[in-house]
């Protein structure tokens, strides 16, 4: 097969991998958004028949030629999209389509009943779900790793290549130094906004222009709300992004729009004629969410932001605001506070809780657990490593979503994640002075522009380790991490 019909044959092919992943990702947005409770089932029907189809269009005997001719393509592009096109007809060859379509079916249905059970506090409701999940999600695991460790072969779903082998270290490495951080730094920052009200509608409003601040563009997206963020790439030219509202406070509102406006510029900046090809998104979770962290904790956490935002907060909340000045939101943000709830934690204490919930989920899939007796596993791992015990179970095993969507594997990308957003600021900073001198005197555009160059325009060219060693000029390292850590919250620092 000559190299032109090669092409034109796998990009077919891939644009309609990339239509049914759009069709379903539609679905998934309007379960979190606006599906009446009682269209799970059938919701659940529906994605579980494009999940299906997918598989089945996956394997697609016809291709394989085509694919074997780009796998030689001087094209980065055509031989990187061949790479994982091969990659995924692997795994989905181990994987049959009665099992991706029942776990589309049971995580549908787990998440509707999370969503439900979780404001109640409804234990019961939740485990009755998730028990058939994980006996799903542990089959999976186990035919995909054919004979190997059943959570690495999760994990190489959202990291490929990573093994927990590989990541254990890492993480325990960066626990054990940043438990005296938090024996150190506990109570650095300053109280607690104000309870307001702060307006719902106005913390919406003031999301959408933080969203357009940054550079996401309405034109190919929007901005909504649900209980837990979330952002979807629907397909070219359609990226979601959502965020929460609390009455009391704002924070957590603006910093879960950061965090997934971080998602969606990423979706966003992935070249368009390159969106419909298996190259054309991140190499891995652990490369997104370096955008989000990036965007929530070296942007949104540092004083000329919240310099930045003040006449809008003022303007937005002309009761709850008055009186505050931006240090006062920058001490509130930044508040070192052992406390149950993962996206509500400060930075020094986040990958705490990372490292608790990978040790949990790798002893739910490896059945060196069972989820029954997950709540208690996690009340007092959160006990052992942050020293708190949370109030109720909707603080505790029943807060993230991630489970319930039969998502296992997912969470060390967050601390990963992390880890490239402080290489990926220390480079930045490098080239274009220090973060908050730009923001005072150009605003975020050059931060995205270095991004779109850097990460973005390569979507998945290249590996994540590859990818972030040609972004910052290093290997992965715990190091620039700790050193913002220790700088960020130093007695020196605007927080004391």
């Amino acid at each position: 097969m000559n190299h032109d019909d090669a092409w034109r044959q796998a990009a077919e092919w891939m644009g309609t991998l990339a239509d049914l992943d759009g069709a379903a990702a539609v679905l998934e947005w309007d379960r979190e958004t606006i599906m009446p409770p009682g269209a799970a089932e059938a919701r659940g029907a529906q994605l579980a028949t494009l999940a299906g189809l997918r598989h089945r269009h996956l394997l697609d005997p016809s291709v394989a030629d085509a694919l074997d001719t780009l796998a030689e393509s001087d094209d980065r592009w055509q031989a990187a999209s061949a790479r994982i096109a091969r990659r995924d007809r692997a795994r989905a060859q181990r994987v049959p389509e009665s099992l991706v379509r029942s776990l589309a079916e049971q995580s549908s249905r787990t998440v509707a009943t999370w969503g439900e059970a979780r404001p109640a506090g409804d234990v019961a409701s939740w485990l009755g779900e998730l028990a058939p999940l994980v006996e799903l999600t542990r089959e999976q695991a186990t035919a995909l790793a054919d004979g190997g460790d059943p959570y690495d072969a999760l994990i190489d779903l959202y990291e490929p290549g990573t093994t927990y082998a590989m990541l254990e270290p890492v993480l325990e490495d960066l626990a054990d130094r940043v438990r005296p951080l938090v024996d150190a730094l506990a109570g650095a920052g300053g109280p607690a906004l104000p309870t307001g009200p702060w307006d719902e509608q106005a913390q919406m409003s003031l999301s959408r222009d933080i969203a357009r601040d940054i550079g996401f563009d309405e034109h190919r997206g929007l901005v909504g709300r649900t209980a837990h963020p979330v952002t979807m790439g629907l397909g070219a030219g359609d990226t979601r992004l959502s965020t929460r509202v609390d009455v009391t406070e704002p924070l957590s509102c603006i910093m879960a729009l950061l965090h997934e406006g971080g998602h969606a510029l990423y979706d966003q900046g992935i070249p368009g004629d390159r969106r419909r090809t298996l190259a054309g998104d991140a190499p891995s979770l652990g490369a997104h969410e370096s955008q989000s962290r990036f965007w929530e904790n070296h942007v949104g956490r540092s004083p000329e932001f919240w310099e930045r935002l003040s006449p809008s907060l003022a303007a937005a909340f002309p009761d709850a605001a008055r009186g505050l000045a931006p240090a006062d939101y920058v001490r509130a943000l930044n508040r070192v506070e052992r406390q149950p709830i993962r996206v509500e934690s400060d930075e020094v204490t986040y990958d705490l809780h990372i490292v608790l919930r990978t040790r949990l989920e790798r002893a739910i899939i490896t059945g060196e657990m069972d989820v029954a007796d997950l709540p208690g596993a996690f009340d007092d791992g959160l006990s052992e490593l942050l020293g708190i015990t949370p109030a109720s179970p909707s603080e505790g095993a029943m807060q993230d979503i991630h489970w319930a969507a039969g998502i296992f594997g997912y969470f060390p990308t967050y601390t990963l994640g992390n880890l490239y957003a402080a290489q990926l600021a220390d480079a930045a900073e490098d080239a274009l002075g220090p973060i908050g001198a730009v923001l005072a005197e150009d605003g975020p555009a050059p931060l995205l522009a270095f991004l779109r160059e850097r990460v973005h325009a390569h979507g998945s060219v290249m590996e994540t380790p590859e990818l972030m060693r040609q972004a910052t000029g290093s290997d992965l390292s715990a190091d620039p991490f700790i050193a913002h850590l220790e700088r960020t919250y130093s007695p020196t620092s605007s927080l004391s």
